[in-house]
Order: structure tokens, then C-alpha cells, then sequence
């Protein structure tokens, strides 16, 4: 019986060996900044769990027999800013998964609860970011027109920004070094966050992993409702030297490409770090630089339109109050304004409504708005209670979720 049990036991840990083999194949670690940082992250998170010396050379074990594996079936090796260091974080965070799983598989059962919740946080963001990899990849195929040439003209409106910025970027190489770093590290920052919350007892409005989580599975429906892929996909041979002239056309048939575009989800994500880190001024610096990044590279990439921007701020404010992140006193007001624009500029932007707004004064004031008005209503409805991260977690307020996720 004892044997059996044992087998069994070591078919689970080969089993999630395996499983992770086939991520890393399939989604291309080597090549593909989203997962390899994805599983950095899971790093951050297994060393908040102080592992001891045995725990961290198996770690390293696990991540050099995953990495030597991949490049032994010629997996996918993409230069791209940061790889060296993401490929290496990548393995790693493999390696680390591993360990935890293990942990899990064979802790006693009076640890089996920690074990279970310690995998699971590790797991948090490689499964949000594998999740909407393999989602985003399905969806390609589903929606072979996208809307870009109604966002692109709506873009026109502004000088098209995207255009400006990705030729500054190709002036300033330097520059687009930071933000493409600061962009592609994004499932890091987010882990990071993740580890001050759960494991270093930082009071934060809303538990980070449960509204990092919304964001992606919402954002992902809502891309099909207005499928966008970006100025770099729509125009390749052109973009950012050369601005094209718009197209004559709603929709357009693009060959398999992310439609990401509509709403921003790392301007989303990089804005939900800004809200909850502003507890201590030195967060809030290094959170407010993240975000001022990741906007210039969603632009000067060709990964996003201004439009794509103009939505996640009320996409934020509305899963932020979702989650209880506001005064419950403005919850119900904060959650259906944000919800009123984001879908209210979907319609605008999928039926053409948008481009209605009249060039110049009135499509700032629009922008504008889009950005104050949830601002301001975040700013209004905080949480009236704030704390610093010096204050101790009483066991009523520690910021665990019990399910197996995070």
C-alpha cells in the first residue's frame, strides 16, 4: 500500500513536470517576454516563502534540467529587451513551480494546507498570463476582421500618437530600451506585488491577485466585443516611419495577430499597481514611473491605438470597486460609472459612433474626461482608513484567498 502510495505520488510530481515542458514548448519561453517573466514571477513568490538551502539548489536543479530539455527539442529562441534575463527568470520560476509542487505532493497533512496555498500563489500569474495566451491565440482565429481602420482614424484625431512616439523610439534607442523592459517585465511587477500583499503583511485595498485576475478574464470578453490588434499589425510596412492614410473601410481582415487592443490590459494592469501601491511614497514613485512606461510603449510598440488607452481607466475603477477596493458608501456609484464608460466607449468605437466627436477641442475634452473622471471618482471614493505598511495584519484582515488560484 505504502509503495503504491508512493508511485502515485511521484507519477503527480512527473505529471506537472511534464505539464510545464509543454507550456514552455508550446507558448515559447525562449522567445515570449509575457511567460518567461510570467514565471519569474512564481520565483518571487517561492522566495517569499524563505525556502532553506536544500529547497533553493533543487529550484536551480529543476530550472537548468527544464531549460537544458527545451533547447535539447530546439525550443523557440527570440532575441527581444530583456531576454537574457527572462529566459533565465523563466527556467527558474519553472524550476520553482516544481518545488512547490513537490512540497505539496508530499507534505504532511497537517501542512498540506500551506503547501496547496504557497502553489497556488506561485501559479497565480503564469496561469493568468498562459490563460490569456492560449485565449488571445483561439480568438485570432475566431475574429478574422478587426476594427483597427475605425480606431486608427479615431486616432487621426490626435495627431496619431502611436505614429509619434514609435519614431521617437527609433530616434532614442535608449528609450525605447526602458519602456520595452518596463512593458515586458509587467507579470513580474505584478508578482511583486503580489508577495508584498500576501506574504510581507502589506495592507492593500483589495486582494491583488483576486483584481489582477478580473481584469485579464473581463478584459479578454471584452476584446472580443471590439477586436483591435494595433497600428504595427495593421500597417507592418509602415509603421512608425511612414504614416499611411486612413483606410476607406470599418473592418478589415488581418492575418492571425493578438487582439489585444480594446481596452489596454497592461495599461489596466500598471494603473490597478498605481491605485493599491500608493500606500508609501516610494511605491507610489516606482509605480507611477512603471506606469509612464508601459503607456509610451503601448504606443511607440505599435502594440495600441490612444484609444485602447482611453478605456482602461474605467475598466479599473469598475473592477476596483468590484472588489471592494473603494468606500462602501461609493461603491455602487463608482462601479456603475466605470462600467457606464467602458462599455459605452466599446459601442462608440465599434459602431463607428466615435469618429461623431468633432476633431480638435472636443476630442481632448473627451480624453480628458476618460482619464479625470475616474480619477477623480477613485480619489473621492478611497477607503476613508489609510494604513501604512508598518501596520500589523490582524488574523481577520490577512489578505489570503482560500481557493486553489490565489
Amino acid at each position: 500500500m505504502a509503495s503504491s502510495l508512493d508511485a502515485y505520488e511521484r507519477m503527480q510530481a512527473l505529471a506537472i513536470a511534464l505539464g510545464l515542458i509543454l507550456i514552455a514548448g508550446l507558448l515559447k519561453i525562449g522567445g515570449a517576454p509575457y511567460i518567461a517573466f510570467a514565471f519569474g514571477g512564481a520565483l518571487i513568490i517561492f522566495l517569499g516563502t524563505k525556502p532553506g538551502a536544500r529547497d533553493m539548489l533543487k529550484c536551480v536543479a529543476f530550472g537548468c534540467a527544464f531549460g537544458f530539455i527545451y533547447y535539447l527539442h530546439r525550443g523557440v529562441r527570440i532575441d527581444y529587451i530583456g531576454s537574457t534575463i527572462g529566459t533565465l527568470l523563466g527556467f527558474l520560476g519553472m524550476g520553482a513551480v516544481q518545488v512547490l509542487a513537490n512540497r505539496w505532493i508530499w507534505a504532511s497533512r497537517a501542512d498540506k494546507k500551506q503547501a496547496v496555498l504557497n502553489l497556488g500563489r506561485a501559479s497565480a500569474i503564469p496561469s493568468l498570463c498562459v490563460g490569456s495566451m492560449l485565449a488571445v491565440g483561439i480568438a485570432a482565429q475566431l475574429t478574422p476582421e478587426t476594427y483597427d481602420p475605425l480606431i486608427f482614424a479615431f486616432d487621426g484625431k490626435f495627431g496619431w500618437p502611436s505614429w509619434t512616439l514609435g519614431a521617437l523610439f527609433h530616434a532614442h534607442p535608449w528609450l525605447f530600451f526602458t519602456c520595452g523592459f518596463v512593458y515586458n517585465t509587467l507579470p513580474l511587477a505584478l508578482s511583486v506585488c503580489l508577495a508584498l500583499q500576501w506574504q510581507h503583511g502589506v495592507k492593500l485595498p483589495v486582494d491583488m491577485g483576486l483584481a489582477a485576475l478580473s481584469i485579464g478574464a473581463i478584459g479578454f470578453l471584452l476584446y472580443q466585443f471590439c477586436p483591435v490588434s494595433g497600428p504595427a499589425y495593421l500597417f507592418p510596412n509602415d509603421f512608425p516611419l511612414r504614416l499611411p492614410h486612413v483606410l476607406n473601410v470599418t473592418r478589415i481582415a488581418l492575418p492571425p495577430s493578438p487582439r489585444n487592443g480594446m481596452p489596454s490590459l497592461h495599461v489596466a494592469w500598471a494603473l490597478l499597481l498605481l491605485w493599491n501601491l500608493r500606500v508609501r511614497r516610494g511605491l507610489l514613485i516606482a509605480a507611477t514611473f512603471f506606469l509612464a512606461c508601459t503607456v509610451l510603449a503601448t504606443l511607440g510598440s505599435g502594440e495600441h491605438y490612444l484609444a485602447d488607452l482611453v478605456v482602461s481607466p474605467a475598466l479599473v475603477l469598475a473592477i476596483q470597486s468590484a472588489c471592494g477596493g473603494v468606500a462602501s458608501a461609493l461603491r455602487r456609484l463608482s462601479f456603475g460609472v466605470g462600467s457606464a464608460m467602458t462599455v459605452g466607449w466599446l459601442i462608440a468605437f465599434r459602431t463607428g459612433a466615435a469618429q461623431w466627436i468633432p476633431a480638435g477641442q472636443a476630442t481632448w475634452v473627451a480624453l480628458g474626461l476618460s482619464v479625470l473622471v475616474p480619477a477623480a471618482i477613485a480619489w473621492r471614493a478611497s477607503l476613508p482608513r489609510q494604513t501604512s505598511l508598518l501596520d500589523p495584519v490582524s488574523p481577520c484582515e490577512t489578505p489570503e484567498v482560500a481557493s486553489g488560484v490565489v
